[in-house]
């Protein structure tokens, strides 16, 4: 009997891992190849993606995208304007933009998916000084944005649906 219940929370333990990593997947194909990822830093949505919700999901940036974004600049960023493994229009970014904007004097004023998605406060704040400061990139689509935060090597995705 032991034996039985053991195996049934192994096969548990290991159907929770493989449902994160698959959301996780989900949420990084909605990014446009042109950013080689590295690590998951955050990633949250208010629902985990059973059904439409807003969240925030912040990736590591790989060396190798940074190197391009320092010398291409926003040239680079405006090839990045559909999502990996989407080739429909919902799964496409506009002109990507530089920061800072005039009017983001409030953390809603980026997005308010930074607010209804729980995160770290120091994360929040690192993304939402980067919307008010130069350097950083921009770009929505529907029911989504992307930022790029050079100085921090990270791209962030947040989305309402």
């Amino acid at each position: 009997m032991m034996k039985v219940a053991f195996s049934i929370l192994i096969i548990l333990a290991l159907g929770v891992f493989y449902l994160v990593w698959l959301n996780d997947q989900y949420w990084r194909d909605t990014i446009p190849t042109e950013f080689k990822l590295g690590s998951t830093l955050h990633s949250n949505s208010d629902l985990q993606g059973i059904r439409e919700a807003c969240g925030v999901h912040v990736y590591e940036l790989e060396e190798s995208t940074l190197d391009k974004i320092k010398a291409e600049g926003i040239g680079f960023l405006n090839t990045a304007k559909q999502a990996r493994g989407h080739s429909d229009y919902y799964y496409s970014y506009g002109e990507w933009k530089n920061t800072p904007r005039k009017d983001w004097k409030r953390p809603e004023n980026w997005v308010y998916e930074l607010m209804c998605a729980s995160m770290p406060p120091k994360l929040q704040g690192i993304i939402i000084d980067s919307g008010k400061n130069p350097g950083s990139f921009y770009s929505r689509g529907q029911e989504k944005a992307l930022m790029v935060i050079p100085n921090h090597k990270i791209i962030v995705l947040t989305h309402r649906g």
